[in-house]
């Protein structure tokens, strides 16, 4: 058990190196959330990218702490052509003041090469430390409630949402490959047919790998089972 356990590891860490293994977990956000309704971020200092797509409202996000954290967040978008669709974002604390502000209409859109998705993207506002880095660093946040709201000017467009720059993808096997595999088999695909509106063939090379693998595992348990019957018979 403890061999098959490691064996669909190494098939889902090699696997990483061809689709999405991004530095965040990737979370899909398939609806509009609202200020009434924010969606809860939780543990915000473990790195995550919501992937939205804003279509008419902006989107807010929920983070409740009752200790001083650690706090990033930061715009990304594909990079279709380009033009960029500026999105901003900001911050705002329990009592609805915003605490900061970045203009995604006057930033400065850099292109980004992802080497592990192999994907374009814009890099957009960022909230946090400076650190002469593509990505900035984390800034102190006081115990409290905080929401971040991304939108522009006609709440239109996809961006992906990135918070907290803490990597981690589960203390042990079994919890690493429940994160990977919603990601590998599930996430990169939608993520390209209905947020990017594109596809792209690397997304299912994990699906090719566990029908090969299962391909191997009937190829063996047949020829067992029939060299079994040979020997009875």
């Amino acid at each position: 058990m403890y061999k098959m356990k490691k064996f669909v590891l190494l098939i889902i860490l090699f696997s990483t190196s061809f689709t999405y293994a991004l530095a965040h977990q990737p979370k899909l956000i398939k609806y509009s959330p609202t200020s009434n309704e924010p969606h809860d971020v939780i543990e915000p200092e473990i790195s995550k990218a919501y992937y939205g797509k804003l279509s008419g409202e902006p989107h807010y996000y929920k983070i409740e702490s009752d200790a001083e954290f650690s706090f990033y967040a930061g715009i990304t978008i594909p990079k279709i052509d380009e033009n960029v669709k500026w999105i901003s974002l900001e911050v705002l604390d329990q009592d609805n003041n915003s605490i900061f502000y970045e203009d995604g209409r006057e930033y400065n859109w850099k292109p980004w090469y992802e080497p592990y998705a192999r994907d374009w993207y814009w890099i957009g506002p960022q909230i946090g430390t400076h650190n002469d880095k593509e990505f900035k660093g984390s800034l102190k946040f006081k115990a409290g409630t905080y929401i971040i709201k991304v939108f522009n000017d006609d709440n239109q467009g996809s961006y992906s949402l990135a918070v907290g720059d803490i990597e981690f993808f589960g203390a042990n096997i079994l919890e690493k490959i429940s994160i990977w595999a919603p990601i590998l088999l599930y996430i990169g695909p939608y993520m390209d047919i209905f947020y990017w509106n594109k596809f792209d063939f690397k997304a299912y090379i994990p699906h090719l790998a566990i029908i090969i693998i299962l391909l191997i595992l009937y190829w063996g348990i047949k020829k067992i089972f029939f060299r079994k019957k040979e020997y009875f018979n």
